[in-house]
């Protein structure tokens, strides 16, 4: 079969950019033809933000046999000819080992890795970098692939049947499609200078950010999500103090280099930790969160937009009590498998609702119903020490609920329904997707809601957390929603209780926001996103009118301009685009159907019909 040679260029070359290279390569293995590949980045190939210099003690918030570089028959609707391992697979190829610190790892020393196991976000850079050569090795003759190392400053129409794209160094590169895949593209720019120099805007790269804290010192950690988990374990770990395990339980040695850590966020509650993983536990096809189920909700609009709270919201949260009870079920009838099988046979027959009260009669009100609402703002605590054991026997509740696992925990199964049934919601969000109230609401207190509830920490982490509360390292704010007062010169920083009858104040010497978000682009002038929304190649959903900034795009990928034309030849697939689809910062996970792989092909099938025809 004769093709013309087609030219093809992608910008950013992270585990996003090496998705689409993978998904091209697999193509041309399996229908040749010519192609030639331009390569954007000044990073190696691969890793991305991934950066391999890390300390041990920063980890993966993923179990390692859920990470892959490579495409299996469950992930893609293409071809497969590529094979290659998980990065648990890898690390026990490589006879890389855990040391009984439980995150230091290295080759012959320590146990075997298991497929559970969270590890260094170092081995990841390794692996992406491992992973770009063997596909590019793989890659046929009739590809070529040319590498920029480099940034791209602008793109801009070329030709009718092209587009340019503009590099650093002067070189002008014409390619039919453009596949933006930059990332976390401010993230390594370099922070804005912060009015105080007490003051920590973006704690990242680790630990350098955090050297001007030194021992002994009080520091404000604002925030208690992965970044903060981040910042307490550079603190800690990263200045030599060691957690031990004692007759008592878990006990921190402390070296004396370590602050005295004030942790608070404006909620007042913990994250939730992430469980273990049962093997052979079943993800069960949802009842009530279904695709069939938006489908019957757009058809009853003239827009085809939902809205989310009043008519996915009560889907979501059915989901939920019906996970929460099959596990009970389960539990009765002696099989979880028998107890999802009974269930969906009632479903079909009865309706999810009809099943719901079925089972609320059989075992009774459980802890789901408001769990997606629950807030602490109208709460007003006695004083501090009443707030700091409730906050407590939470994370020690939710480390129980955590051990026993998902398969084995009622309430960790029913959260897992945020992310095992992740593209129903991503369903939601693509277009025609939901209305302009709807949209703020689902990226604002819903989506911090679903991170704080199945995307903590590690459980290891809160044990820690309790750990270090014990050792007076860490010190709780003072509730939630405090006053941050900054200082008028050399003063203290206050934090202030605003939910205590008895108030409290608490001084630090530093503080440090351990919330990384990253603009939108039309907020990050001198990027090339800022400049590509800036010429109006490309708008963001600030247009609708609300506060979500991530850029608009079509289903396909296409970034669509300030006119609201979709742009032919010019694609933006990853975290920037969220707002037009849902949760993009990702690495693809084996054996399951892979959003952003999926993407991938559905992009290069609209630029690249031509090349893009074989399927499995």
């Amino acid at each position: 079969m004769n093709h013309r040679p087609v030219s093809v260029a992608i910008v950013g070359a992270g585990s996003r950019g090496l998705g689409v290279f993978e998904r091209l390569v697999a193509h041309c293995l399996t229908q040749p033809a010519p192609l030639t590949v331009h390569l954007i980045d000044p990073q190696p190939f691969g890793a991305g933000f991934h950066l391999p210099a890390q300390p041990d003690h920063l980890l993966l918030n993923t179990v390692c046999a859920q990470l892959t570089a490579f495409a299996d028959p469950h992930m893609v609707d293409g071809p497969v000819p590529i094979s290659g391992p998980s990065l648990h697979e890898w690390c026990r190829r490589r006879d890389l080992r855990l040391a009984e610190d439980g995150y230091t790892v290295r080759p012959g020393a320590g146990r075997e890795i298991q497929p559970n196991d969270f590890l260094p976000r170092r081995l990841l850079s390794e692996y992406l970098t491992w992973a770009a050569g063997e596909i590019t090795d793989a890659a046929p003759e009739n590809l070529t692939l040319v590498r920029h190392r480099t940034t791209a400053v602008d793109i801009h129409p070329g030709t009718p049947d092209t587009e340019t794209v503009v590099l650093a160094d002067g070189t002008r590169i014409d390619a039919e499609a453009v596949f933006v895949t930059v990332g976390h593209h401010s993230l390594y720019r370099p922070a804005a200078p912060a009015p105080d120099p007490r003051l920590v805007t973006r704690p990242y790269p680790l630990p350098e950010a955090l050297d001007s804290i030194g021992p002994g010192e009080r520091v404000a950690v604002l925030g208690m999500g992965l970044t903060a988990m981040d910042v307490i374990a550079t603190l800690t770990l990263g200045r030599g103090g060691a957690h031990t395990r004692d007759e008592h339980g878990l006990r921190y040695l402390p070296s004396g280099q370590e602050p005295l850590i004030v942790l608070t966020n404006r909620s007042g509650m913990p994250s939730r930790s992430r469980p273990r993983l049962h093997p052979g536990r079943m993800r069960f096809a949802p009842l009530a969160l279904t695709t069939e189920h938006l489908d019957e909700i757009r058809t009853r609009r003239a827009d085809r937009r939902i809205d989310f709270a009043a008519e996915v919201l009560p889907l979501v949260e059915a989901e939920m009590e019906l996970a929460y009870y099959r596990v009970l079920l389960g539990r009765e009838m002696g099989d979880t498998t028998d107890a999802g099988l009974e269930m969906a046979r009632r479903c079909a027959r009865a309706g999810h609702e009809t099943l719901l009260d079925e089972l609320r009669a059989r075992f009774g009100t459980g802890p789901v119903p408001g769990i997606l609402s629950a807030g602490l703002a109208d709460r007003q605590w006695t004083e501090y020490s009443a707030y700091r054991d409730w906050f407590t026997a939470e994370v020690a509740a939710d480390l129980a609920e955590a051990r026993e696992g998902l398969g084995a925990s009622p309430l960790k199964e029913a959260l897992e329904v945020l992310r095992d049934h992740r593209d129903v919601l991503r369903a939601v969000i693509d277009p025609p997707g939901v209305d302009d109230a709807s949209l703020a609401a689902f990226f604002g207190e819903f989506a911090s809601t679903v991170n704080r509830q199945v995307i903590g920490p590690q459980l290891d982490r809160s044990a820690e957390l309790l750990s270090l509360i014990d050792a007076g390292i860490v010190r709780l704010g003072p509730g939630p929603q405090p006053k941050i007062v900054a200082p008028a010169g050399q003063g203290p920083w206050r934090l202030e209780s605003t939910c205590l009858a008895e108030p409290l104040r608490i001084e630090a010497d530093h503080v440090v926001q351990a919330h990384v978000t990253e603009p939108g682009a039309d907020r990050a002038p001198g990027t090339l996103l800022g400049t590509l929304v800036a010429a109006g190649r490309v708008r963001t959903l600030a247009h609708r009118g609300g506060t979500v900034h991530g850029l608009d795009v079509t289903r396909q990928g296409q970034g669509i301009d300030r006119t609201g034309t979709p742009q032919p030849r010019l694609f933006f697939l990853g975290p920037h685009t969220e707002g037009s689809s849902y949760y993009n910062h990702y690495v693809p996970s084996p054996g399951a159907p892979s959003r952003a792989l999926l993407d991938a092909e559905r992009a290069l099938s609209t630029a690249l019909p031509e090349l893009m025809t074989r399927k499995r």
